[in-house]
């Protein structure tokens, strides 16, 4: 079995329906990993607008436990096969991760939450491999950002990260006409960012409901593209071991 489910291919996007954990192994290296991963909406002493307590997804159960199962080492199978990556986490889970390079985080100055000692007002970013501006020699670039940009309400998914936000991400780990890979791609922003930037993304995303809905914002995605953005040309797909 080779754990897909659904396969759809729009734009300079792939999008798979299976088990990140199975399907990783299929593909081939990519030039960056942007990721948010589940990280603790049911989590104790964290509430947000999705409510409090309990899980906030149908096809995964949103404990220490299982992001320690599941989460860990697809992040750990995503970074192998990349050059760099910057994986956003709570900080209920940030020390289930291997050390990263380099650590930054994403403020908000009204806070994004609230938790056990009130509003929660940033959120680490965990940077992997080497910086691609140092590697160019390119020069420094901020490791955080300040956002006041709320989330998509029209978006029927437990905690969506605003598309700036993956925007930034995208930026700052990639260049024009690289490959991104996002193993957790949820309502698929990291996609819509990509699709936006001119950057081609793999997307794996477990929930059937949420890769429709990711689909369907990746079509509207390239609908309405950046007009000062070029797209990517065209590359050869690498085989995937089936």
């Amino acid at each position: 079995m080779s754990g897909i489910i659904r396969e759809e291919r729009i734009g300079d996007c792939v999008l798979y329906q299976g088990d990140c954990l199975e399907v990783m192994p299929l593909l081939g290296r990519v030039d960056a990993v942007v990721t948010d991963p589940p990280y603790g909406v049911g989590y104790e002493g964290s509430t947000t607008k999705h409510g409090r307590n309990g899980s906030a997804y149908t096809s995964f159960l949103d404990t220490p436990e299982e992001v320690a199962r599941v989460c860990v080492p697809a992040v750990r199978q995503a970074v192998a096969k990349a050059n760099c990556a910057a994986v956003t986490t709570g900080r209920a889970c940030a020390f289930l991760y291997d050390t990263p390079r380099a650590l930054g985080a994403i403020h908000y100055p009204s806070g994004g939450n609230t938790g056990p000692w009130g509003f929660v007002c940033s959120q680490p970013i965990f940077y992997y491999g080497k910086d691609p501006f140092l590697s160019r020699r390119m020069g420094s670039r901020p490791d955080g950002f300040s956002t006041t940009e709320a989330t998509d309400r029209s978006v029927a998914h437990p905690c969506p990260k605003p598309i700036g936000t993956m925007r930034w991400l995208v930026s700052r780990v990639s260049f024009q006409g690289e490959t991104i890979l996002d193993p957790f791609m949820g309502s698929g922003t990291t996609l819509v960012a990509c699709a936006k930037l001119g950057r081609r993304c793999i997307g794996i995303e477990l929930d059937p409901d949420y890769f429709d809905i990711a689909c369907k914002r990746v079509e509207e995605a390239y609908r309405q593209p950046d007009l000062f953005v070029a797209p990517p040309a065209p590359a050869k797909q690498e085989a995937m071991d089936l």
